[in-house]
């Protein structure tokens, strides 16, 4: 091998393998790098392949290969792709004479950097070559390098979210699921066997007398009570497909898919006699002197016709008739679910509200909030809903909020009702006087999901509306049942811009005390209190009661259901903010209220 050196030999050299079977290329790229002053490349020399190949093998680094394609032991593209293959991670440059050019360039895909036609280059584009070889190889290898770290990164951040989604579908102390899991391997099992044709069996199960385990042996023992019956009913529904979770506090539920009554009575006496054989003392039970359980078994074909939550409620049905027959033991809910716990009355409002949310039968109204003592000029008006399918007729939602919320219909409804509102006002915002404030009831049910508000703020986005023109309604009754979610909801529809209202306040007879968490700016009094003010000093009190502590929090009162003049009057001199009823005008649909509006002030339309 001959070595081309320099008497200024830097610390670090390029080392330049040449794989090429005539000595006279060799000497002329030799010549070439010694004009371009290329004192701190080493060139090394190999004549054949199998030389090149053991060379490479031994040394220790190697920067660029020099190859050319035709030597004595090997001949065309086969030269390249043994070298490359054998050494990926080598920058590498084809030395070819006229007739290889196509074999040059097949190698230029198959992966080298470039290639040099014999006789046709000086030292300036033999040394640019190499430069330009070296730097190439070097960015893909670090561009390979830094995909490896980010799929080594996106893997582990994959496996983190898989963790997290575990930890958030697992029960904390039992580690079987937990409730939110339950909810929706609950819903995906009914749609999937729905289509199957399949039963889908549910056996609740409740510990016996509770209560008085924790008072006798303590919350700790409690709670390893329920860790080892969580256990022992996870190693009975052991199937791939069952889910076993914690539905309440010392209340569990098993799914079973594919499993008929018969099936289902068996697994829950499967659990019943593990439970047994646990013997966790229980010294107070009035049962046994053991802990055990009460049960209760119903099974259904899934039908489109039927809510998902009767399942469930026939299930719990059978359990507390277990308990009231003696608990310790397994009550089957014998009849059909459908046809014991819901009524062909009910069905078809169920089918009629189906259709109205697929076929834009429902109708958005307006009704006006009129200021009083607030200190505003923007109008306010609250949207209410009307089902129109059939014609002449007018449903108002007390006929089928009811059955929209016993079958989980009402978070499509709210989305309905907010998609429509707001293409509406997409469209007509711009020709109004004046923005105006619009007031929109969402369910208890929409508010145990905070994809609402991401539904909001990108139907805000899409319709191009301010959100501060929106104030989104609870009731007091929903707060309450769940005052973080309720929180968690109203602060992301505040921090978008939103406005909130507590509804129906007074109606639970609830303190404030309970419901700080929620950022409201309004407080809406119940109707009944509102109606009573005249006569009843009771419903004064309690009207001039939420008023008082209203102010104090910084938040604006608004009376329903204001229907004469003797009641404004009242309401004026408890200096309450804005009124709302049929004195001021009934609900009627959105676009003729808004266009009544554009034409007068609601002050102008007050009756004499």
């Amino acid at each position: 091998m001959n070595a081309l050196t320099s008497q200024y030999s830097p610390v670090r050299h390029t080392e330049i393998l040449m794989i090429e079977d005539d000595p006279q290329d060799v000497e002329i790229v030799m010549q070439l790098l010694e004009e371009a002053h290329q004192n701190s490349i080493l060139l090394s020399h190999c004549s054949t392949l199998n030389a090149g190949l053991a060379t490479l093998s031994k040394a220790n680094k190697i920067d660029l290969i020099l190859l050319d394609l035709s030597l004595t032991d090997t001949q065309g593209l086969d030269t390249f792709r043994k070298i490359h293959d054998a050494f990926p991670t080598i920058p590498l440059i084809i030395l070819s004479g006229n007739s290889d050019e196509r074999i040059a360039l097949a190698a230029m895909q198959a992966g080298a950097q470039d290639f040099l036609v014999k006789g046709q280059f000086d030292s300036t584009v033999l040394s640019r070559a190499i430069q330009y070889a070296i730097e190439r190889q070097h960015q893909k290898l670090e561009l390979e390098y830094k995909n490896l770290a980010l799929k080594a990164l996106s893997d582990q951040l994959e496996r983190a979210n898989r963790e997290l989604e575990s930890l958030a579908a697992v029960d904390g102390l039992t580690r079987v699921y937990n409730r939110r899991r339950f909810d929706e391997v609950f819903l995906a099992e009914w749609n999937r066997l729905l289509r199957d044709e399949k039963p889908l069996s549910l056996i609740m199960g409740d510990v016996d007398q509770f209560k008085a385990y924790n008072d006798t042996y303590g919350h700790r023992a409690g709670d390893a009570c329920l860790e080892q019956i969580a256990r022992a009913i996870a190693k009975v529904a052991k199937r791939p497909a069952d889910c076993v979770a914690r539905y309440g506090g010392e209340e569990f539920v098993v799914i079973l898919p594919n499993t008929d009554l018969a099936g289902a009575t068996y697994v829950a006496e499967s659990i019943r006699s593990a439970v047994h054989s646990l013997q966790l003392p229980h010294t107070t039970s009035s049962v046994s002197h053991r802990v055990t359980l009460s049960f209760g078994v119903a099974c259904q074909v899934p039908d489109d016709g039927m809510a998902p939550s009767l399942l469930i409620e026939a299930a719990d049905r059978a359990m507390y008739a277990a308990k009231e027959s003696g608990r310790d033991r397994i009550q089957v809910h014998h009849a059909d679910c459908a046809i014991n716990l819901q009524s062909r009355h009910t069905l078809q409002w169920v089918s009629r509200i189906r259709d109205a949310l697929e076929k834009n039968q429902f109708e958005l109204y307006a009704q006006p909030i009129q200021a009083l003592q607030a200190p505003t000029s923007e109008p306010c008006f609250e949207i209410l809903l009307r089902l129109c399918d059939q014609p002449g007729i007018v449903c108002s939602p007390s006929l089928f909020f009811p059955v929209a919320e016993q079958y989980d219909l009402m978070p499509r409804i709210d989305r309905w009702v907010i998609k429509h509102l707001f293409a509406e006002l997409g469209e007509i915002n711009a020709l109004m006087l004046q923005e105006a404030i619009f007031f929109v009831n969402l369910s208890g049910a929409t508010f145990k999901n905070m994809e609402i508000a991401s539904f909001i703020a990108e139907q805000l986005a899409r319709y191009n509306l301010k959100p501060e023109q929106f104030c989104f309604e609870v009731s007091e009754t929903v707060a309450l049942n769940n005052v973080e979610a309720a929180a968690k909801v109203t602060r992301a529809l505040k921090k978008m811009g939103c406005k909130v209202a507590l509804d129906d306040f007074g109606s639970g007879l609830s303190s404030f005390t309970h419901l700080k968490k929620i950022p409201a700016d309004f407080v809406k009094i119940d109707g009944s209190f509102i109606k009573g003010v005249l006569d009843d000093d009771l419903s004064r009190g309690v009207v001039e009661a939420i008023h008082h502590v209203s102010k104090t929090m910084g938040l604006q009162t608004i009376a329903e259901y204001v229907e004469s003049l003797a009641i404004l009057d009242c309401l004026n001199d408890v200096h309450i903010d804005f009124a709302q009823g049929h004195y001021f005008g009934p609900a009627r649909p959105l676009v003729d209220t808004l266009a009544t509006w554009q034409t007068s002030t609601f002050t102008e339309c007050l009756p004499a």
